[in-house]
């Protein structure tokens, strides 16, 4: 009986110590950050909130809606971040940010398969898009930063989403030019708010 009060003596006067520690790192940043996007191409309108609140984690909240004629057609659609704020033409935001502006990918979308885009940093879930043309998407990514460094996404030449016609098949190699979600019916380009 003695060793377990000795016992309990030992836990109770070890973990003393931690009962004056109220709280622990979150990564909750200073000043949280805030972009948006204005989404548009033909028939198609919406727009894209982005907020970092914790250090590398980045929420995003986008609204599209599209007329009876656009290609928005119910279904999914492939979301990415590419990787210049351009939008004029939808060819100028490039291919997807990955990463490839500070040389940590010097390949990225210049040559065909996984050397293209190896690190998927601007992939996001395919929108879901009900009958009468509208979507919405709610998602965290770790992959990219409003903050400075290497995976941010305001860079030197900015980023922009792109809305697909079709849903990305997430393949590094696709055998079809639709493997990550065919044309491009939409863009937007980030900027800081």
């Amino acid at each position: 009986m003695n060793r377990i009060l000795v016992g309990t003596a030992i836990v109770v006067s070890a973990l003393v110590p931690l009962a004056g520690c109220s709280s622990y790192y979150k990564g909750k940043v200073e000043k949280p950050l805030h972009s948006k996007a204005i989404i548009a191409g033909p028939g198609i309108t919406g727009e894209a909130h982005l907020y970092e609140e914790y250090e590398g984690r980045v929420r995003i909240k986008l609204t599209l809606q599209g007329t009876p004629e656009s290609k928005l057609t119910p279904g999914r659609h492939a979301i990415h971040i590419h990787e210049t704020g351009s939008c004029e033409p939808f060819a100028s935001a490039k291919g997807h940010f990955d990463g490839n502006e500070y040389g940590a990918n010097p390949q990225a979308n210049v040559m065909p398969g996984l050397g293209n885009h190896p690190y998927h940093l601007g992939d996001l879930q395919s929108l879901s898009v009900d009958n009468s043309r509208k979507g919405s998407l709610y998602t965290i990514t770790s992959r990219v930063t409003l903050s400075e460094g290497l995976n941010t996404i305001h860079d030197m030449d900015g980023s922009a989403f792109i809305i697909h016609e079709l849903e990305d098949k997430y393949v590094p190699d696709p055998p079809t030019k639709d493997g990550p979600g065919g044309s491009r019916i939409a863009c937007g380009v980030i900027v800081k708010e």
